[in-house]
């Protein structure tokens, strides 16, 4: 509009805005959060004109503000809930994330599993997936995590899991998301990026978190289980697979 650079800094400045970076990162937010695919978003967050520094700096604002965004909007009953879900739960602890979300499944169910036994990635092949769900039962829990393009297969297995009266734990990026209406229990994660990709930063730590609370509600066995851990390590390592073979 013809408006110099500096009067543009100082009108934002009275809006509350801490730099011109935050500006661009908020409308960037806003306009990729109504777009579903990396292909639609990319001309709204690849910049011609950034500077590879600008680069970084923006993934970093990015991130901290999904952080702080995924923090405050947390529910700390709902979180309470999932977390005593998980760590008293009788049964089968199955854990579901598709395509890119893929490690964020895995570094769960790696660290669950440390926590309490009977711990699962319930895979995303479709075959893989129906076999586990055969046996299926109350006293199981599905926590799935699934994000804009939301995946069909997470909705069904979210679906079966209640249909056999189990628990369904979500964490998904929009209080809207297909998932939320099948779950007993949904965290919301921000996943706004300044490339055309879902940052998954705010789902490690609600991922973190989680497992963080599981341990501390599960103290002795954990502890218990990571001495049992450290005497496994040792046998390997003094001799690889052969005592614990024999």
């Amino acid at each position: 509009t013809g408006t110099s650079a500096s009067t543009v800094v100082r009108m934002f400045a009275k809006l509350g805005y801490d730099s011109l970076a935050e500006v661009r990162r908020e409308a960037r937010t806003e306009v990729t959060s109504r777009l579903q695919t990396a292909a639609q978003r990319a001309p709204a967050t690849i910049g011609a004109q950034r500077s590879l520094a600008e680069c970084v700096d923006d993934a970093l604002l990015h991130d901290q503000h999904n952080l702080a965004a995924t923090r405050q909007g947390l529910d700390m009953a709902t979180f309470e809930a999932m977390a005593r879900t998980l760590s008293e739960a009788p049964g089968r602890v199955f854990v579901m994330a598709e395509k890119n979300s893929a490690p964020v499944a895995g570094y769960l169910a790696t660290h669950l599993n440390m926590c309490r036994p009977q711990v699962h990635e319930l895979g995303s092949g479709t075959a893989f997936a129906v076999d586990r769900l055969l046996w299926i039962d109350p006293q199981d829990v599905l926590l799935v995590f699934t994000i804009r393009r939301y995946s069909s297969g997470a909705l069904l297995a979210a679906q079966h899991f209640h249909a056999q009266g189990a628990k369904v734990l979500a964490l998904t990026d929009s209080a809207v998301a297909p998932i939320v209406p099948h779950a007993h229990h949904t965290l919301v994660v921000s996943t706004g990026n300044a490339s055309p990709f879902d940052s998954y930063t705010a789902a490690f730590f609600a991922c973190n978190a989680l497992v963080s609370a599981v341990a501390q509600l599960r103290h002795a066995e954990v502890s218990a289980a990571l001495e049992r851990r450290d005497v496994l390590w040792k046998q390997v390592q003094s001799d690889p697979w052969g005592g614990l073979l024999r």
